[in-house]
């Protein structure tokens, strides 16, 4: 310990270092506050999103508007793909960690080629974990015995986005690039965080073995991440009445790797940098950094864009009537009318799909979202499943 005291640091090239590694925080900055003025930033677009934000903090499904949204936007002389853009933005909000990693769009096309081998090893074993947990149902057991442990218990509340899509966008349409890099960041910064326990942990000589390891290690927790996630968007909740909140799911496997992956990156980023600045290239390390930043935001688009296209909806399905059988949850309205908050039980699960599945007859207006009854649910309440 004395003796790594008495290592002189080098001050500038850590200053460079320091510099350097900011510069995406302060790339991203601007761009967010570009990205919000551009998306609402006139007249016609605002009052557009107020409309859809009524109804989404209503706790609504927008399917049941979709005809009295499409007049709206009509009306305002907002183009379909411009409203779509708009609902996706509102419905996948874009954070600052998502800007941070925006530059990796730009040089996606040339990039993609060189993590090429990362992502043809990486899809065959997506397919050996999506077997383990989901064809096996080590997933849905998994839950059950977080219910068990806990004393949770999990329960179904849709999403304002469910239901049918009366009118659909393309693949390539923006919007739909925004719903897919919407749960980017989480699976980059997972890759730095790979390769910096490798770097640091192992202190390999070869850089070419180094790399070698941490794309393995990446591959695993990716595999292992995105079938999560795929599976979580069935809308389920965590209940947990000793303390009287709902968790979703997927942001409370969300809310477990945060602290770890967060302050694990600002420990071994800070911890390298000294080691570097001590008797090594700070510069270096710093732009080796954002290099494996960008090229795991590559391989990260290039794994949810394949894998949601591929399997997403079958591997969601699977789940969904897993969950069905093993849990029978039920399923939840949470609703807010003129600022009363409104939480009761509507049916089970599985006749939720089905009805939102369907196309909307009913179709309602902006009138009947004000005057909406505190409940629209008969006095027959399904059995608790877990008493």
């Amino acid at each position: 310990m004395g003796l790594l005291m008495a290592i002189p640091v080098d001050l500038n090239g850590l200053m460079w270092a320091v510099g350097l590694l900011s510069i995406p925080l302060l790339l991203a900055i601007p761009m967010k506050i570009a990205w919000q003025y551009w998306i609402g930033s006139g007249h016609e677009e605002t009052e557009y999103r107020g409309m859809v934000r009524q109804i989404i903090d209503s706790g609504r499904q927008l399917s049941p508007f979709r005809d009295t949204l499409d007049d709206l936007a009509r009306g305002l002389r907002i183009k379909p793909g411009r409203q779509r853009l708009i609902e996706a933005d509102l419905l996948h909000p874009l954070a600052l960690s998502h800007f941070l990693i925006l530059p990796a769009l730009i040089i996606f096309p040339l990039a993609v080629v060189v993590a090429l081998p990362v992502i043809l090893v990486g899809f065959p074993f997506l397919i050996l974990v999506e077997f383990i947990l989901i064809k096996n149902k080590v997933l849905m057991k998994s839950l059950r015995l977080i219910e068990t442990w806990l004393h949770w218990q999990v329960i179904h509340i849709p999403k304002p986005h469910r239901g049918p899509v009366l009118t659909k966008s393309g693949i390539g349409e923006f919007s739909q690039h925004v719903v897919h890099f919407s749960q980017i960041p989480q699976g980059t910064f997972l890759g730095l965080f790979a390769w910096l326990m490798v770097h640091w942990t192992l202190k390999m000589d070869s850089f070419g073995l180094e790399l070698s390891l941490a794309a393995g290690f990446y591959i695993i927790l990716l595999g292992v991440l995105s079938v999560l996630n795929t599976a979580f968007e069935s809308d389920l909740v965590f209940v947990d009445p000793s303390k009287g909140r709902l968790v979703p799911v997927d942001q409370w496997l969300e809310s477990i790797l945060k602290p770890i992956v967060g302050i694990g990156l600002l420990f071994l980023i800070g911890r390298n940098l000294l080691d570097e600045a001590r008797g090594g290239n700070p510069v270096l390390f710093a732009t080796t950094v954002l290099a494996l930043l960008y090229g795991a935001a590559i391989v990260g688009i290039a794994y949810r864009w394949g894998y949601s296209l591929w399997r997403g909806n079958n591997v969601r399905s699977i789940f969904e009537m897993q969950i069905i059988d093993g849990l029978a949850p039920l399923s939840y309205d949470l609703t807010r009318n003129k600022g009363r908050i409104d939480f009761r039980v509507r049916m089970t699960m599985e006749e939720r799909i089905e009805t939102i599945s369907k196309l909307p007859t009913n179709q309602m207006t902006f009138e009947a979202l004000q005057n909406l009854p505190k409940s629209n649910t008969s006095d027959m309440i399904p059995n608790n499943p877990i008493k």
